[in-house]
């Protein structure tokens, strides 16, 4: 599994319209390769960190550009207003709406776009009287924006590459690599995986599936981590979403804690790798909505390997 944009861009809450409203850039599988030796190991882990700044520094939905973070009242049609650089909604037809939407029972009919409004649903162009099923992006000036629908609401993200935090980025901040935290770890499989239902950064509530227990050790404590699935079929069913805490949250690390996103496991015995623990989108933008980790999560040793706190 790849912390990707895009990847990370699906850390969810899965809504309507057949929808996932986005949370979390290109990662290797977080476990390890144990055939590689300690130097090949610590070459693939800066080179995938590097592979994450350059996509921080030149993507149109890089987390530095993201600015502003709007979710409708719960009702039937939507306005995007652009007044003065800065994107509100209305919920009639107002001068200077760029996009406007109808919500239907199981999709979203695009009923009003700007003359300078360009969208993309997947790889459909988006026009006035298109309906939507899905998520969609547009660019609007040098704005971009991308768009998730829910059964009763929808949901902007605005991306600004004038944003200060863009335009100064230069790298994100990481213990050395630590090859001991990548430990030695057991899945064992939740026999029925039940609904677990997490509060985010914003005092909603995303639903996930309790589906395994990882164990493995620290510094010789056993310690036992549960790993989520956002559905159990079709999307958000591949891989592990593994949100913690540690003692070095909110100290040395992001106050809301950290993610790992693992493939599924092909055998009882793999190896987790903290090394590759990232922050939250939160961390970097106040464009997003963040899972906070459950505290069956909580670690209590400290984990020094993975990102750091970006500062601001």
């Amino acid at each position: 599994m790849k912390r990707s944009i895009n990847g990370l861009l699906v850390l969810v809450l899965a809504l309507g319209c057949g929808a996932p409203e986005v949370e979390q850039m290109a990662e290797p599988p977080t476990v390890a390769e144990p055939e590689l030796t300690d130097e090949e190991w610590t070459e693939a882990l800066l080179e995938h960190r590097r592979e994450i700044e350059e996509e921080f520094k030149t993507s149109k939905e890089s987390p530095m550009a993201g600015s502003q973070y709007l979710k409708s009242e719960p009702g039937d049609e939507v306005y995007l207003v652009l007044r003065d650089g800065v994107f509100v909604l209305a919920y009639s037809p107002v001068d200077g709406t760029e996009i406007g939407v109808v919500k239907q029972v199981e999709t979203c009919h695009v009923q009003r776009l700007g003359q300078d409004v360009a969208g993309l649903a997947g790889e459909e162009a988006v026009a006035e009287g298109t309906t939507l099923e899905g998520p969609a992006s547009f660019d609007i000036g040098d704005f971009h924006l991308n768009f998730y629908p829910s059964e009763t609401q929808v949901t902007f993200i605005v991306f600004d590459p004038e944003r200060e935090e863009m335009q100064s980025f230069e790298h994100l901040l990481y213990y050395p690599p630590d090859r001991s935290f990548a430990v030695d770890a057991k899945l064992e499989l939740i026999e029925e995986p039940d609904k677990l239902e997490m509060p985010t950064t914003r005092n909603l509530i995303k639903t996930f599936y309790r589906y395994a227990k990882i164990h493995f050790e620290v510094e010789g404590e056993k310690q036992t981590l549960t790993a989520l699935k956002s559905a159990l079929e079709g999307d958000g069913s591949k891989g592990l979403f593994i949100p913690f805490k540690d003692e070095t949250t909110g100290r040395e690390t992001y106050g809301a804690g950290r993610y790992l996103m693992i493939d599924d496991p092909t055998t009882e015995s793999f190896v987790l790798d903290f090394n590759r623990a990232f922050n939250p989108l939160c961390n970097y933008s106040p464009a997003y909505n963040c899972t906070l980790p459950p505290h069956e999560n909580h670690l209590k040793v400290a984990i020094r390997a993975g990102e750091l706190t970006y500062p601001h």
